[in-house]
């Protein structure tokens, strides 16, 4: 995926995250102060001790204090590996959900200019060997939806018609049940389409 994708895909939870790490910053300066403060009453116990001061109360309301702040500090570092997580999750959904959202387009786009069955069969399969080479893979990645169904229209002799074969796309994305993240990678203005072939009313085979 390009980096306008990733970014889009990862804005929304960098700054809860960021703020998650600067949080467990500020605990692991308070555990540094409070035992700090535990050092430095252990050593006038033993050196300089102060008439009538309860060093083991100072030590054991030290103590509590930094049980409670690391008791945080796990707590903040286990919701801040969960927001990690989270943001990884939604970074390969938009992933996955944009390759297959190319895929389907371009085998749309074989099945609408097929003739008959015999052709649909053979252009269908043909155009999923040709979407597993490794060129194939790495332009969609690094291509946004419509670009990259442009590019490969062309490259295999195909109309270039990117809003109806992504339409489509879409729309069998839809019965399989995914839900597509909003990017707004199709807010851009698409390719000028070319010449259209006849438009047929079954779905692309996707099984």
């Amino acid at each position: 995926m390009n980096k306008a994708q990733t970014d889009s895909a990862t804005e929304a939870p960098a700054a809860p995250v960021d703020e998650r790490a600067s949080d467990l910053c500020v605990v692991a300066e308070l555990v540094e102060i409070q035992m700090s403060i535990a050092r430095a009453t252990q050593r006038e116990a033993l050196q300089a001790p102060q008439p009538g001061a309860d060093y083991c109360q100072r030590i054991a309301t030290v103590s509590r204090a930094v049980r409670m702040t690391l008791l945080l500090k796990d707590k903040l570092s286990q919701e801040h590996k969960e927001k990690r997580k989270a943001a990884a999750k939604r970074e390969a959904a938009q992933e996955d959900f944009h390759d297959l959202r190319v895929k389907l387009a371009m085998l749309a786009a074989a099945y609408e200019v097929s003739k008959d069955n015999e052709e649909i069969q053979r252009r269908v399969t043909e155009m999923r060997e040709q979407l597993e080479r490794p060129e194939v893979v790495e332009l969609i990645e690094a291509s946004r939806a419509p670009v990259a169904v442009a590019a490969l229209c062309r490259r295999w002799g195909l109309p270039v018609r990117v809003e109806r074969w992504l339409q489509m796309a879409d729309e069998a994305m839809e019965q399989l049940g995914f839900i597509p993240p909003r990017d707004g990678e199709d807010d851009e203005d698409p390719p000028e389409p070319r010449a259209a072939a006849p438009r047929r009313r079954k779905p692309p085979d996707t099984g």
